[in-house]
């Protein structure tokens, strides 16, 4: 029915005062009517006491003057008889009250005197009734002879009119005579007195009502003015603080010149109001500057994530790169391998045919020709060895030139690797400071709070990945160096090989050439063919640990393979990750959208 506050204080107090003014009108009224009434009673009852006075009164003048008449008797002036008239026709004509009072006489036995000289004067009225059936005669004689006299209640005629009315009568005695000497008053006279009386209050009650009236309406007028004063002294702040809470609800926090006035106003006043405009006050300085905080975390995570995308997918294509790179390594290492045990192969045949050619000398002093026809076996033997050794060179240089790309490679992984250290630590510290912020947001954060420690676990997770990629890449770079040594020794025992083999066949060409002076010189060959087998040997052993070290290369090549997918997964899982970040932040940018600050 009163859906504002300021109706609502308007109606409790017009209300209240109309009920109030209602309920003291209402008792006023009573008030008057029953003193009214009181008055009344009193007033009929002190004109009651005032007539039976004045009867009483006139009565005892009438007796007095009936004395008058006695005294002359007794003086002897006249006879009882005539003082006994001239008293009755004394009485006959008095009269009181403007001549509407009349006396009346009768004797104790009931024979009417004096009644207005009407027939009744000298007969008996003492079995007299009235319309009531009452004997009211004697009643009159039996009240007049008591002491002071009495009254009697009636129902009599008026002079001159015959229908019985209320009448009060006053009677008593003048023993001389043996007369009940009274008169009366009829009541109607008594009720026209009391209804003038009534007349008069009842104008006057009417006054007052009416003006009691006029005095309610005046003060409804007042209360009603003074419930609309303070109904909008209390009702205007309280709709001017929920109008502002109201757009605060719609999201927009500015405050113009007109509304901080306003506030102003509130929060300066002593009162309730003046609290709750103060407290709405700082908690609207308090939602403003979340917001803004909110604004620049959400600008800042949606910057990072976009960065820590790019990123990611940067370190995703590095590794990608790195897995090429050490597949391609892989498979060197896998050519490399089969061209050493080709090596392996040829120089084990060098190495047999040595000591075939050792033994050879020894028995071929006397051989000329099969010895010049070994010696040129072993010269088409050692150019084969010689391309053997040159392709062994070959392969040992690419193998060193690859062990060093993937020492740079690893290198760079491991600058990556930094790189994405730093970034897991930026992205853990700033997981948490949105944690932070998210947690004074209240419940409004709770989701971003959910989104920020995901974002910090993957985090967490990331830097993890890259402190064990760290480590491989440590020691794949140890390894390497290791391989790196040992092929740059291996290359040099290569070179050693190939100048001896190129010894080798000089020597051979010479025996070709001096077929003639091998036999003189069998033992110096013999010495130098055990040379050449014991080099021969060490380019074997040479060759061995090359195959050992191409066989580690490739585990290990395999090894960074595995973890350089592992990193590109890792990679494409933080990239995930990012872009859900960056979805969430797009989310708390639209939702922050809405508050105008």
């Amino acid at each position: 029915m009163f859906s504002s506050m300021k109706s609502r204080l308007i109606f409790v107090i017009v209300g209240t005062a109309l009920v109030s003014i209602l309920t003291l009108g209402a008792f006023f009224t009573y008030r008057t009517v029953s003193d009214n009434d009181e008055q009344l009673k009193n007033y009929r009852r002190d004109l009651e006491v005032s007539v039976e006075a004045s009867l009483k009164g006139e009565t005892e003048i009438a007796v007095s003057l009936i004395n008058e008449y006695y005294k002359k008797q007794q003086a002897g002036e006249l006879t009882e008889e005539q003082a006994k008239k001239a008293a009755a026709d004394a009485i006959r004509d008095l009269r009181y009250d403007d001549g509407k009072g009349y006396f009346w006489v009768d004797t104790d036995e009931g024979i009417n005197v004096v009644l207005l000289g009407r027939d009744t004067e000298g007969k008996s009225r003492i079995n007299a009734k009235d319309p009531s059936g009452r004997f009211f005669i004697q009643e009159m004689i039996a009240n007049g002879k008591k002491p002071g006299g009495g009254f009697t209640d009636l129902q009599f005629a008026k002079p001159g009119e015959t229908e019985p009315l209320p009448k009060r009568n006053y009677t008593t005695t003048f023993e001389p005579y043996h007369w009940v000497l009274g008169t009366g008053v009829w009541i109607d006279q008594i009720d026209a007195q009391v209804a003038e009386r009534e007349k008069v209050l009842s104008d006057n009650l009417h006054t007052a009502l009416i003006s009691t009236f006029v005095m309610l309406v005046i003060l409804v007028a007042v209360f009603a003015f003074l419930a609309v004063y303070i109904a909008n002294g209390i009702a205007n702040p309280i709709e001017r603080i929920t109008n502002r809470m109201r757009i605060m609800g719609t999201g927009d926090l500015r405050i113009d010149s007109g509304v901080k006035a306003t506030l102003e106003e509130l929060s300066s006043r002593g009162d309730e109001l003046g609290v709750m405009s103060r407290a709405m006050q700082e908690m609207h300085e308090k939602i403003k500057g979340l917001m803004e905080r909110i604004v620049e975390a959400a600008e800042y995570v949606a910057a990072a994530s976009e960065e820590l995308t790019s990123t990611a997918e940067q370190a995703t294509e590095v590794s990608q790169s790195i897995a090429e790179s050490v597949v391609s390594v892989a498979g060197s290492c896998s050519e490399q391998f089969t061209d050493v045990e080709n090596a392996n192969e040829s120089t084990q045949k060098l190495a047999d045919n040595m000591e075939k050619f050792k033994v050879t000398i020894d028995e071929s002093e006397d051989k000329i020709e099969a010895t010049s026809s070994a010696a040129q076996a072993g010269r088409e033997n050692v150019a084969n060895a010689v391309g053997g050794m040159e392709k062994i060179n070959e392969q040992v240089q690419g193998i060193s030139a690859v062990i060093g790309n993937l020492g740079e490679q690893s290198q760079k992984i491991g600058t990556i690797v930094d790189t994405i250290s730093a970034i897991s630590e930026q992205t853990n510290l700033l997981a948490l400071n949105a944690a932070i912020e998210a947690a004074r947001a209240g419940e409004h954060g709770r989701g971003f709070a959910v989104v920020a420690d995901e974002v910090r676990k993957l985090a967490e997770q990331s830097s993890n990945a890259a402190s064990e990629i760290s480590a491989l890449i440590n020691s794949i770079q140890k390894e390497t160096e290791s391989a790196v040594t040992a092929v740059e020794a291996g290359v040099e025992q290569v070179t050693s090989g190939t100048k001896a083999v190129d010894g080798a066949g000089e020597s051979f060409g010479e025996i070709s050439d001096m077929v003639a002076g091998v036999a003189r010189s069998s033992k110096t060959m013999a010495s130098i063919v055990s040379e050449l087998a014991e080099s021969t040997e060490s380019i074997k052993e040479a060759i061995t640990k090359i195959n050992e070290m191409s066989r580690k290369v490739s585990n290990e090549a395999q090894t960074v393979s595995a973890a350089t997918e592992e990193q590109s997964a890792s990679m494409h899982e933080i990239a995930d990750a990012s872009r859900k970040l960056a979805v969430q932040a797009q989310d708390l940018q639209n939702v922050i959208v809405e508050f105008k600050i």
